[in-house]
């Protein structure tokens, strides 16, 4: 995010970088990410304060942040596009057959088979490993709803964080730019549930919604290479918005 805020403000783009309430150097209490759609319409605020002459803004996040500008974005004034990385869509059913996948296309690679012939696989261990894998995200999955538990919005639309995502990206009129990488778990998730579910495929097919791939990239997309394709996208998008029109 440092990495990708100086390019941008080296191209003449003001850019606000922001912890939500209860994260990293913000005091408050953590709301998790289904509840901070005032926490991000003050940061916008403080932008065009700060820097009188923005007119529209682009809210940029990735995993759960993008998660919350699905939610939040339509109603965040002078947000005229949406840029989201890898969003964070973790359900049981996306995590499982997600998983699914992935062990059953390392039964067909010989290299797997190879490491078990050889005894190079401490299967006990590995086994306990995969266990406290699951566990963790299962854990995440129950801790992001119950942070979220107290918060009363109301615009909030019932059902899960993964429903208001869906709601949020239809009432949001405005092009969405969407960077999947392809060495992220949560990323396929998120394919699997674009693939499965008609009305994400829907918004999700909008003439309005672009995907860009990264191939070799990680969820965060760490590294020196991926953060250069990273950076030049994002200038790359905000230039083309900056030509058109919009009210």
């Amino acid at each position: 995010m440092v990495s990708a805020a100086r390019q941008l403000a080296a191209g003449g783009i003001a850019v606000l970088r922001f912890d939500h309430r209860g994260l990293g150097d913000s005091g408050g209490e953590f709301q998790g990410f289904e509840h901070i759609g005032e926490d991000i319409q003050a940061a916008v605020a403080a932008l065009k304060r700060e820097v009188p002459q923005v007119r529209k803004v682009v809210l940029w996040g990735g995993c759960d942040a993008a998660s919350a500008a699905m939610i939040h974005g339509w109603k965040v004034s002078d947000a005229i596009s949406l840029v989201l990385g890898n969003p964070w869509v973790t359900t049981a059913e996306t995590q499982s057959a997600v998983l699914r996948q992935h062990y059953l296309s390392r039964l067909r690679e010989w290299s797997f088979w190879r490491k078990v012939f050889r005894f190079e696989y401490d299967i006990k261990a590995y086994s306990s490993a995969a266990w406290r894998k699951v566990v963790a995200r299962v854990g995440n999955i129950v801790a992001a709803r119950g942070n979220s538990a107290g918060d009363a919005v109301p615009e909030q639309v019932g059902g899960s964080f993964v429903d208001r995502m869906l709601d949020g990206l239809r009432r949001f009129d405005g092009p969405v730019l969407f960077l999947i990488s392809g060495q992220s778990l949560s990323s396929k998730e998120f394919d699997e549930l674009v693939h499965n579910d008609a009305g994400w495929k829907a918004v999700y097919g909008r003439e309005s919604s672009r995907r860009i791939d990264f191939p070799d990239a990680d969820q965060t997309f760490s590294g020196s290479e991926m953060r250069r394709q990273l950076n030049q996208t994002l200038c790359d998008w905000l230039r083309e918005l900056n030509a058109r029109e919009f009210p």
